[in-house]
């Protein structure tokens, strides 16, 4: 299983933890856009991250990682749903073509961060917060220590083909606990930040772990898959053409060559409506109007 996340806890100090590996999906993604290097780097880790976070917050529905700036990134937005499915798209400036390397300050210069939660049952929830930090894990660090009130740690790496995440966070102390809350975070962060990239990208979550927290007792639980998917379909198609009046959408037909074509900006799959499709759309729609 080459795409998975698993949970892991500390016996003996309130922190909970969360690891990460993509391989297929993210490649399955990126190569669907032919995005360059330098652009898979910040898909990657806008994946790893909304996997993390839709692990985390443990919801029936989906969570978004929406990134927008004036400088180069346009956009960015990436969805996992509570089945592990995973799916994103990124828009850019011209001008990353120039850039030689990856900065994550410098491409999101003066932009927000938004992160919306989805449930299948119950209201849907946005927090938006300003991308300042030097790294988009740091971005989310804040997001969750302002919006949970708890110490929170993410890292991501990133190579052309594989991403790893990991993520701590300090929980709240019971009382015959032998460590502060604050001691216990400043130790599992303090070891966190000596796993290099090359070791986080080639080991294996137990081995990443041990080689990490070996003094420590922990608790790796069973993995959870991960893959690429998209919601889209004809029928949410359809349905997004029965949003436009039936006069225009046989106007647009006949402008397009007696077809309308649809393409999800996820997956690039690509729709093909006739004009008879159209004409059988409209007439078979509840609340259709006369199609002449």
């Amino acid at each position: 299983m080459t795409d998975q996340i698993q949970r892991f806890t500390f016996a003996n100090l309130p922190i909970r933890g969360e690891i990460i590996s993509l391989q297929n999906s993210f490649q399955q993604i990126c190569e669907q856009h032919n995005y360059s290097p330098l652009v898979r780097h910040l898909m990657g880790e806008a994946l790893a991250a909304t996997a993390l976070m839709t692990e985390i917050i443990k919801i029936d529905g989906k969570i978004a990682l929406q990134l927008q700036s004036p400088a180069f990134l346009k956009l960015l937005l990436t969805e996992c749903n509570h089945q592990g499915q995973l799916r994103g798209v990124m828009h850019t400036n011209d001008q990353i073509s120039a850039k030689s390397d990856y900065q994550f300050d410098d491409w999101t210069q003066g932009g927000q961060m938004a992160i919306t939660i989805e449930p299948e049952k119950g209201h849907r929830y946005q927090g938006v917060v300003s991308l300042d930090k030097n790294t988009l894990g740091e971005c989310l660090q804040d997001y969750f220590t302002m919006s949970e009130q708890l110490p929170t740690y993410i890292k991501l790496f990133v190579s052309d083909d594989k991403v790893t995440g990991l993520f701590l966070q300090a929980l709240p102390q019971s009382e015959d606990s032998p460590t502060t809350r604050e001691q216990a975070f400043e130790h599992v962060t303090a070891l966190a930040e000596t796993l290099k990239t090359d070791e986080a990208l080639e080991l294996e979550h137990q081995d990443i772990l041990y080689r990490l927290f070996h003094q420590d007792e922990v608790t790796l639980f069973p993995p959870k898959a991960l893959e690429f998917q998209c919601s889209c379909s004809r029928e949410r198609n359809e349905q997004a053409l029965l949003t436009v009046q039936a006069s225009e959408l046989m106007s647009l037909v006949k402008e397009q060559n007696g077809q309308i074509e649809m393409v999800c900006d996820f997956c690039n799959k690509q729709e093909v409506f006739t004009e008879q499709h159209i004409i059988d759309l409209i007439t078979n729609s509840p609340s259709s109007e006369q199609v002449n």
